[in-house]
């Protein structure tokens, strides 16, 4: 279906990207998102095979390509600024879309249909909890390359069993994480209301292969599970992709607040900031000695015999990260549920998505770092190595040097954001006792930022003599 036989729009806002030619093209032109998603689709093949091949260490560019490029560096910078593009051009989903029209086309069963199979099962176990507990795994290319090559295929199967995209549902490690911290992001997806009024068939639904209704995201405040692969905007010419403030939603009433993008922005925080502020901030100062995960770990370690290779101090810190922002979620909202004669449940799943900024927002600091330290030449010396190039490039920056503690202010800046979110989300659950809600709402970024604090003062004033690699 031409995008001009429906719905033409003669005059778009100007906060109307698809309005802008040059940014319409990049963002909305039918070849231009095919040349993305198979220039995606032949890195992954690619590094897939390299991986295979190329089994040892000597080979970079594999772990290159899903390390420093895939993740989190080109998700993390794009989530919070241009919102869901990673999905946008994820390779898996433009090889489902095609293998759905060819497949079963089944109803997924229940039992599957859980997001939290992907968040938990693939994000957190599968990923974090090896990262943490045997910090080499991953580094190997062969490893590295089974790991891709086991989700393409589980992909494949899922898209070429069930409707609606299942597996990008609730399957994805990243799936329902990219949709949640989009929220963060300006870009916002809806329709012009005037033409749908007098829409009879919905064009942009009919056309999305996630089943999902774009002229209804702006009235949900909710763009749940919308990859952004454009194909209503090609069906319909009344859908719009605007700029608007950051974190637009999470300043909204959300009609139907789901628990997991909830859980995603608790989770997250627990296990990747405060984990990272444990173990590869903390851990690599002189206070390391002191920090009771590093105790512990290392009690751990010593006596049960276990090998270098596993790092219980890892996993520990994980753990203790994990127990701390749990219990300050629990007993701080259940203060406020007590405070507010609400429920725990309506209280949590209305203040919850002002954490939006902690993870996604925060991991800026860490990702700009690592591209000047570990990313940048990983990937000039990856790629030369595996296409042939005759370039050779030398970290942009080294491991404590100062100018590298200006990324450090993004966790203040999260921190900061999330606050301010919550004070103005609080109106929604009443606005008695506002102040006495806020104080208590705000202890998850207060004690992040005071975190953060304590590891900017450990690594300027307390440097470890010995630091080690991740």
């Amino acid at each position: 279906m031409q995008t001009q036989r429906v719905h033409f729009i003669a005059q778009r806002n100007k906060r109307d990207i698809f309005g802008i030619p040059v940014l319409s093209f990049f963002f909305k032109n039918k070849y231009m998102l095919t040349l993305y998603r198979l220039t995606t689709l032949f890195l992954l093949v690619y590094a897939i095979i390299y991986g295979i091949l190329n089994p040892t260490k000597e080979n970079i560019f594999t772990t290159a390509v899903f390390w420093s490029i895939f993740w989190p560096f080109f998700m993390v910078i794009t989530l919070p600024t241009l919102g869901n593009v990673f999905c946008m051009v994820c390779p898996h989903g433009f090889l489902g879309k095609h293998i759905t029209k060819f497949g079963l086309k089944l109803r997924i069963p229940r039992w599957l249909a859980n997001p939290y199979i992907g968040l938990i099962g693939f994000n957190i176990l599968a990923y974090w909890f090896v990262l943490y507990t045997f910090p080499g795994f991953l580094k190997s290319p062969l490893i590295t390359a089974t790991f891709f090559l086991f989700f393409t295929i589980l992909s494949m199967l899922f898209f070429f069993l069930f409707r609606g995209m299942a597996y990008c549902k609730y399957i994805c490690p990243i799936g329902s994480v990219n949709t949640a911290f989009a929220r963060t992001s300006p870009v916002w997806l809806s329709t012009y209301k005037e033409e749908c009024k007098s829409c009879k068939k919905p064009d942009c639904a009919l056309a999305c292969p996630y089943e999902l209704n774009p002229s209804k995201f702006e009235e949900r405040k909710s763009m749940m599970y919308c990859t952004m692969c454009m194909e209503c905007a090609h069906a319909c010419d009344a859908v719009k992709l605007e700029f608007r403030k950051f974190g637009y939603s999470l300043y909204e009433r959300i009609k139907n607040p789901k628990m997991i993008e909830v859980m995603v922005y608790i989770l997250l925080v627990a296990v990747i900031t405060f984990t990272m502020r444990f173990h590869h901030g903390l851990s690599r100062t002189a206070l390391s000695e002191y920090m009771p995960w590093v105790i512990v770990g290392n009690y751990l370690q010593k006596t049960f015999g276990l090998p270098k290779w596993i790092d219980m101090t890892g996993l520990v810190a994980m753990l203790m990260a994990l127990a701390l922002v749990l219990f300050i979620i629990w007993a701080s909202f259940t203060l406020i549920a007590k405070i507010t004669g609400k429920s725990f449940r309506e209280v949590l799943l209305t203040l919850g998505y002002a954490f939006a900024p902690l993870m996604i927002v925060g991991g800026l600091s860490h990702v700009l770092e690592f591209f000047f330290i570990e990313y940048y030449h990983n990937i000039v010396n990856g790629f030369s190595q595996a296409f042939g190039l005759v370039i050779h490039a030398e970290p942009l920056a080294k491991r404590g040097d100062h100018w590298l503690h200006i990324f450090r202010i993004f966790p203040f800046v999260a921190g900061f954001w999330s606050m301010h979110i919550l004070w103005r989300r609080i109106e929604f659950i009443g606005k008695d006792r506002r102040l006495s809600v806020f104080l208590v709402s705000s202890i998850l970024p207060m004690v992040y930022i005071l975190l953060s604090l304590l590891v900017l003062v450990g690594v300027l004033f307390f440097p470890a003599q010995h630091l080690h690699r991740h």
